[in-house]
C-alpha cells in the first residue's frame, strides 16, 4: 500500500523520501490540499508498468486489426470469393 505525503512535507524531506522509494520500494502518493496529485515509484516499478502498458496496447491493436480482417472476410459471399480467386489465378 502506498504511503501518503503532502507536497510541503515532501519538499522538506525529499532526500529521505527518495531513498525510501528507491531502496525500500515504498511508493508514495503526493497530495495537495488533501487531493492525490502524483505518485512516486521506483524506476523498476515504473518500467514494469510501462512494459505492461505497451504490451496491452499492442494486443489491443492487434486484436482490433484481426477483428476487422475477420469481418471483412465474412462479408464476401463464398461464391464471390471463388470468382475473385479464379480471376486472379
Amino acid at each position: 500500500m502506498a504511503k501518503e505525503i503532502n507536497a510541503l512535507e515532501l519538499r522538506k524531506r525529499f532526500g529521505e523520501i527518495m531513498e525510501e522509494v528507491r531502496y525500500h520500494k515504498e511508493p508514495y502518493v503526493v497530495t495537495r490540499n488533501g487531493r492525490p496529485m502524483i505518485m512516486l515509484v521506483d524506476i523498476e516499478a515504473y518500467d514494469a508498468v510501462e512494459a505492461q502498458r505497451k504490451e496491452d496496447a499492442f494486443v489491443e491493436t492487434y486484436s482490433e486489426e484481426r477483428v476487422k480482417e475477420f469481418l471483412k472476410e465474412d462479408t464476401i459471399a463464398p461464391r464471390t470469393r471463388r470468382q475473385v480467386k479464379r480471376s486472379l489465378a
